[in-house]
């Protein structure tokens, strides 16, 4: 009896630890990543843009051409040389510089934004 029950504890303890195990690798959000880039506005949205990507100072597998989302936060500022601007001055066809935080989660990959400067 002493034996069965010693037994059946082990085995729960065991299935316990590979499913807390697999529990965590599912979940694999890594500490964000900076990132540097100057683009041209191809969209606005609330909360949003999207840019085509012109030149990368900073930030691994970034490339020029490419078509990234990014995402504004409470915390982004808008600046237009030098001064203070807001969201709203967003236009297509402006170029920018955007410094911010690429953020993964799985396979997934948000651009969000820290500052964004229009320069033209």
């Amino acid at each position: 009896m002493r034996r069965a029950l010693f037994l059946v504890s082990v085995f729960v303890t065991v299935l316990a630890v590979a499913m807390s195990a697999s529990a965590a690798s599912t979940t694999t959000t890594t500490k964000p990543q900076a990132f540097a880039i100057q683009g041209k506005v191809l969209q606005v949205g609330p909360g949003w843009m999207q840019v085509q990507v012109v030149k990368v100072q900073q930030g691994s597998g970034l490339r020029a051409n490419a078509k990234l989302r990014i995402q504004q936060t409470a915390k982004t500022r808008f600046l237009r040389t030098g001064k203070a601007a807001s969201a709203r001055d967003l236009r297509a066809g402006e170029t920018v510089q955007i410094n911010g935080s690429i953020v993964r989660s799985g396979t997934r990959l948000t651009y969000q934004a820290g500052s964004i400067t229009i320069l033209r």
